[in-house]
Order: C-alpha cells, then structure tokens, then sequence
C-alpha cells in the first residue's frame, strides 16, 4: 500500500489560522465537548459532526454530538450515528449537553439561526463556540472561526484543520468515512467547480490509509426505499416544469405527492441535481410544500448564474452560487410555480 500523501504538500486552498490552530492546545480530556451542526443536517453537517467526534475521541477527548433534527435515513450507516442527541427529540438532554459545554464545535452553518428551534439553547450556552464552515457572510457569534467559502464542503475544512495541528496521519477509518461522505455529497459526488486539485488529494490520502470509498458510495446512494425510487420518478414525470427559453426547471411537490409515497425526510435528496442534469437545464428549482403555504427550495446551477443571489433576493435563503436553498411562504403550488413564470425575464435578463 502507498504511504499516505502529505496534505500539507498539497495545494490546499485554506490558510489555518495560528488561532485555529491554537484551539487543540484550549481543549483537554476533563473538558465537557459538543459537535453542532445546522438543522435539517445533510451529508457534510452530519459526516463533519460525526467524523470530528471521531478524531477528538481517538485524541483522548471526550465528545457528545447535539442535532437540531434528524437527518435523512440513508446516512443512518454512519458510524456512531446512533449516538446523537437530537435537540427537537430529547430537548431536555440536548440542552443540558449545551450548557454544560466548556466548548462547542458549531459546523456548517454560519449563523446561530441556522440551528432552528435550537438557537436560544445555543445562544445562552456559555461556553467558547468555535466555529468551522464553508459559507459566505458568517454572522459574528464565534470566539474561534475558520471560514472559507471557496472550498467544496465542511469536512475538507476540517481535515485541513486537523492536518494543521498535525494529526493528519491519525485519522481513524471511521473519521475518514464520515468526512468522506461529506466531501462527496457537497460536491455532488466531484462534480461541482468548488473541488479542486486539494479536494481530491485529501480522498487520495484516505484511500492509501485503507478507505473504501465503493462501499460508502453503495451504502449512501443504493439502498434507497421503493417509495423513494417511486416518489423521485413520479416527480420528473409528472411534476417538472421546463422553461426552455431560459433553461430553467422546476420540480414542484405538493402534500399530497409527498403522501402518495410515504415521504420520508431524505426522500427528495439529489432530485435537483436530476433536473439540473436534463439537457438545455442551467438553472433548477426543487420545491417541497413543507405545510399548507409553506414550500421548501433546493436550487442548482452549472455557470455563472448565481442561485445563491436569487434565493436571497427572492426566497429569504442563501448559500453557494451553484447550491442554495430558501422558502416561499403563502403560496400554494401552483401560485408558486405561477409567479416563477412571471418572475424569468427579470432574473434572466436584469439580474435579480
């Protein structure tokens, strides 16, 4: 086997700050440590709160990860996954956990409203929240932040982090899976502008430490449940809406198609990137009606149109130029896909 690749050789896109760096020197084994990550976590909020749970305990740290929410069932796999305190579940022990924190590892997200109905209990935890995170503007809530917005996901971040305070050739297996899966879902499994030549020196390193990366792939994206093949089918069948002179899509799911087809939290993950893969498709909408007037947006890009600018300029959201997410409130279905038809010639041809 190769020996593995020295990442700081790389041409990594981060510059560890000397106070990140300082943040292992802050933490001992009597400290109390929590992992957070943003509600409705996704692949790179939950393998970077489960793969730095990893590290730290195999450094001597005793850890505990608090979600705000459950996350989608086909990252159940993850090692350790069933170990999580979920704040909407266990309110009570989750916000314990918080405050009795010396430190809190605050992943993913960029803004203490990221975390839902978890943001008072986080909010008043008086512990140092330091912060790791890919998004742009972070709000100023961290004592310690590492933040870079160029790279493709969190837990690059995080290893580039852990390889600054020099533990790089430490990485257990069951760290590396879970970073894994978080580089390959935020960057649509290597496929978005924000991978870089670092991103894949990173998966080469834990390849040549014994990393299979078929079974996770296997284990992330071919075990789905019938009524999600069923459900994500229905929808490009029948629920996609193409606007061929500015090749935009959308993907509009109401109540009832979610309850046609058992919805399950995770049901509708990667359907974007479906629609967004049709040829003469630049820009793709995935909208899910949450409650009556309450529709959820997944919004894609290939190029230069930012869904980052239009979700914050139409839909309350944010994001990365190329992924972002928002809400529309007070309209149905239809209503919605009504005012998008309306609303193209502007984004298109002014700017939004």
């Amino acid at each position: 086997m190769r020996e593995g690749i020295n990442l700081l050789e790389s041409a990594s896109p981060t510059m560890i700050s000397e106070m990140a760096r300082q943040c292992w020197n802050e933490m001992d084994s009597n400290q109390s440590i929590v992992i957070t990550a943003h509600r409705s976590p996704d692949g790179d909020a939950v393998g970077a709160a489960l793969g730095f749970h990893h590290h730290l305990k195999a450094m001597g740290l005793t850890t505990s990860v608090v979600l705000p929410d459950r996350f989608p069932s086909f990252l159940n796999w993850m090692p350790e996954a069933d170990g999580i305190c979920f704040y909407d579940e266990e309110t009570e022990s989750a916000t314990q956990l918080l405050h009795a924190a010396d430190v809190i590892w605050c992943l993913d997200f960029n803004g203490l409203d990221r975390v839902g109905k978890m943001e008072e209990a986080l909010r008043e935890a008086p512990g140092r929240k330091w912060v790791v995170d890919h998004h742009q503007l972070p709000d100023d809530f961290a004592d310690c932040l590492l933040s870079d917005p160029t790279c493709g996901s969190t837990c690059e971040l995080l290893v580039d982090l852990i390889v600054g305070w020099g533990q790089g050739e430490l990485l257990t297996h069951d760290a590396m899976a879970c970073f894994y899966v978080g580089i390959m879902t935020d960057t649509g499994s290597f496929r978005f502008p924000s991978v870089t030549a670092h991103t894949h020196a990173v998966l080469a390193h834990f390849m040549s430490r014994g990393l299979e990366h078929a079974s996770i792939h296997q284990k992330t994206f071919d075990e789905q449940s019938l009524n999600r093949v069923q459900l994500q089918g229905f929808a490009m069948s029948q629920r996609l809406h193409v606007f061929n002179d500015y090749g935009l899509a959308i993907v509009g799911l109401e109540r009832a198609d979610l309850n046609r087809f058992h919805y399950e939290s995770g049901d509708t993950e990667g359907l974007v990137n479906k629609v967004l893969g049709l040829a003469g498709v630049g820009v793709a909408i995935m909208a899910r009606e949450a409650e009556p007037g309450l529709i959820k947006l997944s919004l894609r890009s290939a190029g230069d149109f930012s869904v980052r600018d239009l979700a914050a300029a139409e839909f309350g959201g944010g994001g990365h130029k190329n992924a972002a997410g928002g809400v529309v409130k007070g309209m149905s279905m239809p209503q919605f896909i009504e005012f998008v038809s309306t609303r193209l010639s502007d984004w298109f041809n002014a700017g939004v």
